[in-house]
């Protein structure tokens, strides 16, 4: 059965589409990372990096239990965080996505601190 589900994306106030057996990961890089001024995604896709933490607002996800604990502590999944390259959509969810610097940004900054 591959079913549709609906991935709200916070604090973007945007709704893209996913399908059961993807990570949400696969479903934002596919219509929302690198859209509409947003930067692509940069992490490793294999739940080591963090880059793609973030919080499950309602909904379900199957999360992988194969991932690094240095990236997601049993805290923060206590908390409902997730790492979107390990989390299997399962049902329609709500994400808030974090704010992050742009890598090229920091790379930028720290060529001139250099300097």
């Amino acid at each position: 059965m591959n079913e549709t589900f609906v991935i709200r994306i916070e604090p973007h106030r945007k709704e893209v589409t996913g399908q059961g057996g993807e990570t949400l990961l696969q479903a934002l890089t596919r219509q929302f990372y690198g859209r509409e001024g947003r930067p692509a995604f940069f992490g490793c896709r294999r739940g080591g990096c963090a880059s793609c933490k973030m919080e499950l607002l309602s909904g379900e996800v199957n999360h992988n239990e194969t991932y690094s604990r240095a990236a997601l502590t049993d805290e923060e999944r206590a908390k409902r965080y997730i790492l979107a390259c390990q989390s299997f959509l399962c049902s329609d969810i709500a994400v808030r996505i974090p704010k992050r610097e742009d890598p090229l940004a920091r790379f930028r900054r720290a060529r001139v601190d250099r300097q």
